[in-house]
């Protein structure tokens, strides 16, 4: 706030100081005086005060409430009469009444059927028909494959392969023809049949791997000048340590 605005306040409270002090001063005068005894008056009775009377100002009359005025309502016109319905006449039911029936035909009797004759039923043995020959000269032995431990050499289990033998028509071994072998890591490897005598006189063997797996290969014994002479035997290894070599033998089964 301002100068102007303390002045004002500093003289308000110099004036209220003031006041204050003279209100004490008066009241330890009238402490210490002593006492004033009034003076015997004669006791002055108060005239009385006469009211001025109330002059009545407009008097309210009653007012009677308006008279509500009924609106006449529209007269309703007549309507016309219609005339009554005619009931129509139900006209009497018609009843057909059947004709004579028709007398059922005779039925004609079924003829007999011929006993059909039965035929004679051949006696003495069933011929049967002679085998089909294999469009192979030469087939696997026994058909099957034998599965055995490794003999051929002193890897062990750190080898697998396939091995075997061929023989002719009067079980002699044959030499000279190739043995085609086919799957994975090998690729397509032939061997010349007598190439090793560990299997026999007609002994070959193809490695497949060093490790024991569970692939599957195939062999097939071709001429000497190339030609398929058996089918081809599909050799799937049964991941086995004691049967990681595979016996693949052909025999021959017909002659030329």
């Amino acid at each position: 706030m301002g100068q102007g605005s303390s002045r004002i306040y500093n003289l308000i409270s110099l004036i209220f100081l003031i006041l204050t002090i003279i209100v004490i001063v008066l009241v330890v005068m009238q402490f210490f005086a002593p006492p004033v005894t009034p003076p015997a008056a004669a006791v002055i009775v108060p005239t009385a005060l006469e009211l001025p009377s109330v002059t009545p100002s407009n008097t309210p009359t009653a007012t009677l409430p308006p008279t509500l005025t009924f609106t006449p309502t529209n007269t309703l016109t007549p309507t016309e009469t219609l005339p009554p319905t005619v009931t129509p006449t139900v006209s009497p039911t018609i009843t057909d009444t059947p004709g004579p029936t028709d007398t059922p035909t005779v039925t004609p009797t079924p003829s007999t059927s011929p006993t059909p004759t039965p035929t004679a039923t051949p006696t003495g043995p069933t011929n049967t028909p002679p085998p089909t020959l294999s469009p192979f000269l030469y087939d696997l032995r026994d058909g099957q494959i034998i599965f055995t431990q490794n003999f051929a050499n002193t890897a062990g289990c750190a080898w697998q392969g396939i091995g075997g033998q061929v023989f002719d028509i009067n079980s002699a071994a044959v030499t000279g023809m190739q043995v085609r072998i086919t799957g994975p890591g090998v690729g397509e490897r032939f061997v010349i049949t007598g190439s090793n005598s560990l299997y026999g006189a007609g002994g070959w063997e193809q490695p497949v791997d060093n490790v024991i797996n569970g692939n599957t290969y195939y062999v097939e014994l071709l001429s000497a000048g190339g030609t398929p002479i058996s089918p081809r035997i599909e050799v799937t290894f049964p991941l086995d340590c004691s049967r990681n070599l595979a016996l693949v033998n052909f025999v021959q089964v017909r002659a030329q």
